[in-house]
């Protein structure tokens, strides 16, 4: 009689949802945790050396559009599309009005994650003196090759002087986070959309192993900052709805081996390029 009514219990009273991770993602709803606002203010939290994390102001450009339930408009998207380089440029408008990826359950992508490379490796070597605009350092090639890993590993990959090679179309559900690949698995592909920037790393001074590196600063040129905001906008745009933007680390944030990127991301950079294509009449001349 007590079993009975102990199993009579457990479905009157289920237990909570298992939540994963330093910003509690939902393994049922494939959700962080709480508003937009306040999942955006969990995921953009500010990565130091070695992965440590600190709060950070969330930019008003995101409190406001996440905050607000508007949806970007197609003068957004036209304007995402135009500052996009060619041969990329031409690329995005053939897709311009699919959907974006779903999950097996039908859920539709929310999150766009920022990693950086973490290549080339210079290990003690300093870094080159133009990262921007150096051939060695910008370079797609590995990243398509199969080098890098046997399949692209994220949706796009993007260069320090901003131009854009797609590993795979937004269509397409991808993992490229120790959450997707590791603990929830195929079902949350299709929820994330990944951003791989070309950002180079070396030893700390005095160590040598992977787990004591760090990249350059600034680790973010101004044309990687004002190509991440256009894409940003144009798949929200595709999205219908403004994605939830997060940061590797902070997705992977309370898994064991997580990695420590994007390094020396400027938050603040990357806000106002946002704000100047849903905003263009505050553009800076």
């Amino acid at each position: 009689m007590r079993r009975l009514a102990f199993l009579l219990s457990l479905i009157a009273n289920p237990a909570s949802a298992e939540e994963i991770g330093e910003c509690r993602f939902d393994r049922d709803t494939l959700t962080f945790a709480g508003s937009p606002v306040e999942q955006a203010t969990c995921l953009l939290r500010k990565i130091g050396l070695l992965a440590e994390r600190s709060a950070q102001p969330l930019p008003p450009v995101f409190a406001r559009i996440l905050a607000d339930g508007s949806t970007p408009t197609a003068a957004m998207k036209e304007a995402a599309l135009a500052a996009f380089p060619r041969p990329y440029q031409d690329y995005a408008r053939t897709w311009a009005d699919a959907p974006l990826s779903k999950t097996e359950a039908g859920l539709p992508a929310l999150y766009f994650v920022i990693h950086d490379t973490s290549t080339p490796f210079y290990e003690n070597e300093p870094f080159p003196r133009h990262l921007d605009t150096d051939w060695t350092v910008n370079s797609f090639t590995p990243y398509m090759d199969g080098t890098f890993a046997r399949e692209p590993v994220a949706h796009i990959f993007l260069s320090r002087y901003g131009q854009i090679w797609a590993g795979h179309e937004f269509q397409e559900g991808w993992r490229a986070t120790k959450l997707e690949s590791r603990v929830v698995g195929p079902a949350a592909r299709g929820r994330f959309v990944h951003i791989e920037t070309v950002q180079p790393r070396r030893f700390i001074q005095g160590y040598s192993d992977r787990g004591h590196t760090h990249g350059p600063k600034p680790g973010f040129s101004d044309a990687q900052y004002r190509q991440l905001a256009a894409l940003y906008v144009y798949t929200s745009a595709r999205a219908g709805r403004w994605l939830i933007p997060a940061q590797h680390n902070t997705v992977d944030a309370g898994i064991p081996d997580a990695h420590d990127d994007p390094q020396n991301f400027d938050l603040t950079m990357f806000a106002n390029e946002v704000d100047s294509l849903v905003n263009p009449s505050r553009k800076q001349p």
